[in-house]
């Protein structure tokens, strides 16, 4: 019952989504951009934690740095994170500070606690001078109630208020007082015009929070947030624009599905919320900003875009390790090999920082290895191929539906739901057999030849004239992005695709294939992306 953030048994929910948008409107004129952060490490008396004070000031510099917020008042941390200092910070600091046409960041990462009644469940935020419970008692009144602080919050003069709770059962925050949200807002031009009080919570109330994560010195759900803002995954429609309850869809997916995860985010609308929106823009000039946008535009099939942005970055910062990133995706994409060759020999010998980019030195090291023999194929570009190719998708493997493609940016994608499972239907309609093989693409750049068939027959002798087989059963896993199946089909076997690279095989493959087997290969491109996917009948 402490509520130190740790490991827990692993806990499941309905992941919500949202369909990418289009539009790209200007927001509604807005006032200050404000944060302010709470974090306690080191507790009179409660068991010390490891992160939450770098997880209120990592986010507080994030937002400054990239986002434009300013930090009005001094962060509260460690042993100036009093009960009586928490609720002046509300009821008096705030009170003063705050103007009608403002926008609050406010967050807090420490201990969270729960009073579980016979009917009911009251959840308490931990402040640095509250006693440890006793063998025989509880101390109540020296921990803060989360619903009446929130009360008071929502009284507060700004026109948007966000909370971002980082605590064991936190979710208790959206109780009798607050509406769970189930999708995001869209961005609307006029969305920003109406009051919002919105909560964002790490955890379920039933659920206990990490206070460690891939990101160095970081909480899961704190580092999944300054992630993603730093390179704009959060946007997740990609239309320039990060609205609150579109920031809670992308942590409670991306947190709920972290390899490791026990911890399952929740958002939603608390008092005197009338369904406005705080709207953070993607869209000034600064270096932060732009890398995100270009990301961001990959991610959503704007390919144009993300060129038109990579370029800019490319003039702005050309040896910098985001830039270089950006420049591995779009000459990957252009079959610029021999520059896509010299920028990763470039950041495998930078031995850069983890999450300074979406690839990690491993993965850098990986693709550095591959790209020798792999270049030549990956370079074949998309033709006419002859097997005819159906995608099904659904949430059990003895039920999938077909699904069709839909607009995406300026491509067609297949919208596939998160935690469901793809599969594809290939026919061969020639009258000799055909040789096919499957190369995945990731949304961070990664790639790998994986299993198609399942069937060995088939993998040693082809897809037979006429026949139609399905794939072997897989299941995507992370979070929202573009990714590519890349599937290449041959008169002949060829030992090249033959063995599917492991985790441990990674340049172990050193096989090269000749000039004439390339120019007999066909290759048809499949993109696809975890969101939500429209189907169609029963198969």
């Amino acid at each position: 019952m402490s509520g130190m953030r740790t490991m827990s048994e692993i806990s499941t929910s309905e992941f919500r989504t949202l369909n990418p948008v289009k539009v790209e409107p200007e927001p509604v004129k807005q006032g200050r951009s404000l944060v302010v952060v709470i974090g306690i490490n080191t507790y009179a008396h409660w068991r010390t934690l490891n992160n939450a004070v770098q997880d209120a000031l990592g986010l507080q510099q994030a937002l400054i740095d990239k986002l434009g917020f300013t930090a009005p008042i001094a962060p509260l941390i460690d042993a100036a994170a009093t009960q009586e200092a928490i609720e002046a910070l509300i009821e008096e600091q705030l009170h003063e500070l705050l103007k009608e046409d403002d926008s609050l960041v406010l967050f807090f990462a420490g201990h969270g606690h729960t009073r579980i009644a016979q009917d009911s469940e009251v959840g308490y935020i931990i402040p640095v001078d509250a006693r440890m419970p006793d063998e025989d008692r509880e101390h109540w009144s020296d921990y803060i109630r989360l619903n009446h602080w929130l009360e008071e919050v929502a009284e507060l003069p700004a026109r948007h208020i966000l909370v971002i709770l980082d605590a064991c059962h936190s979710g208790v925050a959206l109780g009798s007082a607050a509406n769970i949200y189930r999708s995001a807002e869209r961005f609307r031009a006029d969305i920003s015009r109406d009051r919002s009080r919105k909560v964002i919570t790490s955890a379920k109330q039933d659920q206990l929070a990490l206070d460690g994560g891939p990101v160095p010195g970081h909480s899961l759900f704190t580092g999944t947030l300054i992630n993603g803002f730093n390179w704009g995954e959060s946007d997740i429609d990609g239309n320039g624009f990060i609205t609150s309850s579109e920031l809670g869809l992308y942590l409670q997916q991306k947190v709920g599905q972290a390899s490791g995860s026990t911890q399952t985010p929740e958002f939603g609308a608390f008092h005197r919320d009338e369904q406005g929106e705080m709207v953070i823009s993607l869209r000034n000039q600064s270096f932060d900003t732009l890398k995100a946008r270009a990301l961001s535009a990959l991610q959503t099939g704007q390919f144009t875009l993300f060129k038109e942005l990579t370029e800019q970055a490319i003039a702005l910062k050309l040896t910098s390790a985001e830039t270089l990133y950006l420049e591995y995706r779009l000459r990957f994409r252009e079959g610029n090999f021999q520059r896509v060759t010299e920028i990763i020999d470039i950041l495998v010998r930078a031995d850069l920082q983890e999450s300074l980019i979406p690839l990690s030195n491993n993965d850098l090291s990986k693709i550095q290895l591959r790209l020798p023999c792999w270049a030549p194929v990956l370079s074949i570009p998309e033709g006419e191929f002859l097997a005819e190719v159906t995608v099904m998708t659904g949430s059990t493997k003895e039920q999938l539906l077909v699904i069709a493609p839909q607009p995406f940016g300026e491509s067609q994608a297949y919208l596939i739901e998160p935690k469901s499972f793809c599969q594809l239907s290939l026919n061969n309609p020639t009258s000799a057999p055909l040789h096919i093989y499957m190369v995945g693409f990731d949304e961070t750049g990664r790639f790998q030849l994986e299993t198609l068939w399942e069937d060995e027959e088939i993998i040693f002798n082809g897809l037979m004239p006429g026949e139609t087989k399905r794939s072997f059963l897989f299941a995507p896993q992370g979070k929202p992005g573009l990714r590519e199946i890349r599937l290449f089909s041959s008169p002949k076997r060829l030992r090249f695709f033959l063995f599917p690279a492991s985790s441990d095989a990674y340049g172990a493959q050193i096989d090269t294939i000749s000039a004439e087997d390339l120019q007999q290969i066909e290759m048809k491109v499949i993109r696809y992306s975890l969101t939500n996917s429209l189907l169609s009948e029963k198969v």
